[in-house]
């Protein structure tokens, strides 16, 4: 009844709007995917954890860690699952053969993926197996790939997208963001403290059309920015990328690994040559909720961040907007209107225009994942729905679009103890009623 309930709200929310042509669809019930006894987590930024693929399979990594750090005696798990077409999940993959030479497995985390139109899956994650157990496992972390075939398993030969040997103890890269161009090229994009041991930068890796990467490529020729040409001296932490409709790359990031907000902005002129960062907010985001960036489309880019300076001492969730063709963005626009603490958004863009955001919100006295349809011109919210059923709190949610254009959306969910990976959709009421017996 509750289910029933809730997709009869939804249908009398989205038919309010139908001069925005919104079309009505139906909310199906929660699926547990993976809640065995690990503490799963989706990674720190989640906005390519997830995708769907034309034949409507849904591909989804995560991973697990009960510990801060990871080492041998606690090691860390890269994990894959997918859905298939009837709501089938398949058992939990592991990604990362994170052997040291001498077998010892240590860990891989926050990884990020992407599908090829073949059906091929690209995860990416950063790595410590060439650590030092005398440096605590957390000198020489590195980032890997590896590629699950259309029909196969992962190879238990990861490749290794960075080989760096600085001279000092922090030689460190985290948390990979890996995108598709329409043309088949894979860029990768991380932070690394290679240069520097306290301060970070942002580094890119491309590859051709066919996936493959020069690993020959000297790391100073992946790096996008400098902090010895910063007169601030921060930390580039946790960029996220995007492709515009010319194929451009646009970035985002935040700054430092413990405190300080701020959303910095800049695209790729021409090969690695980057503008120079605009400060998009110097009180949004943070280093456990980065902001995340999107292509459209119809050519827009739009970056969604949490806002901390708002006037009612709340957060808000915040998206700002870049047109095909400007230069700067237009004045950011909230989500919603409502005092509660709203954070952690992610959004997807539809061929019509509309926006597809994801949440935390706060309104019932703990973390919820809300979802709703937001129209960019009018700056209209035109539907919201709660998400996460659970009396846990729930995060990180990722959001992504089927071919049809309707939703799915993951989150990591704490209502059994610890944590666990759940997952919802829309589908067209049609299709709805022919899945609907599924859960009965």
């Amino acid at each position: 009844m509750l289910y029933a309930r809730t997709i009869q709200l939804l249908l009398l929310s989205l038919c309010c709007y139908e001069a925005i042509a919104v079309s009505a669809v139906e909310l199906l019930p929660e699926e547990r995917v993976a809640s065995d006894g690990r503490n799963y987590q989706m990674s720190r930024n989640p906005n390519h954890s997830m995708a769907v693929g034309r034949d409507g399979t849904v591909h989804l990594v995560f991973w697990d860690s009960f510990y801060l750090d990871t080492s041998p005696a606690h090691p860390s798990t890269a994990w894959y699952c997918r859905r298939d077409p009837s709501g089938y999940w398949s058992s939990p993959e592991i990604v990362d053969d994170s052997y040291t030479s001498g077998g010892t497995r240590v860990g891989g985390r926050h990884p990020s993926l992407v599908l090829r139109p073949n059906g091929e899956v690209r995860v990416f994650w950063h790595d410590y197996r060439n650590c030092a157990a005398a440096k605590k496992w957390i000198d020489n972390i590195e980032i890997y790939m590896d590629t699950r075939p259309p029909a196969g398993s992962f190879s238990p030969n990861d490749v290794r997208l960075t080989t760096t040997w600085a001279a000092h103890d922090g030689d460190n890269g985290y948390v990979p963001q890996a995108i598709l161009s329409p043309t088949g090229e894979i860029f990768v994009v991380w932070y690394d403290y290679h240069f520097n041991r306290n301060l970070a930068d942002i580094f890119l890796m491309k590859s051709d059309a066919q996936g493959r990467f020069n690993l020959s490529t000297p790391i100073e020729s992946l790096r996008l920015t400098n902090v010895s040409q910063r007169a601030d001296s921060i930390s580039y932490t946790l960029p996220d990328i995007a492709l515009d409709g010319s194929k451009t790359p646009h970035l985002v990031w935040t700054q430092d690994n413990q405190s300080g907000y701020g959303v910095y902005y800049a695209r790729l002129k021409a090969g690695s040559i980057l503008t120079t960062p605009t400060l998009l907010s110097p009180t949004g985001a943070d280093f456990f909720d980065p902001p995340h960036i999107i292509g459209a489309p119809r050519g827009d880019v739009y970056v969604i961040w949490t806002e901390h300076d708002t006037p009612a001492g709340d957060t808000d969730i915040v998206v700002a907007r870049l047109r095909p063709g400007a230069q700067s963005f237009d004045s950011p626009f909230k989500v919603l209107q409502n005092p509660f603490n709203q954070l952690q958004g992610d959004l997807k863009v539809d061929s019509r225009g509309l926006l597809h955001v994801v949440w935390v919100d706060e309104r019932n006295g703990r973390n919820e994942i809300y979802s709703g349809v937001f129209d960019p011109d009018s700056k209209i919210l035109l539907s919201e729905l709660k998400i996460s059923e659970g009396m846990g709190d729930a995060s990180r949610p990722s959001v992504t679009l089927d071919p049809s254009g309707c939703a799915s959306i993951a989150w990591m969910d704490y209502r059994s103890g610890q944590g666990s990976i759940y997952f919802r959709r829309f589908v067209e009421p049609a299709r709805a009623r022919n899945l609907w017996g599924l859960y009965r």
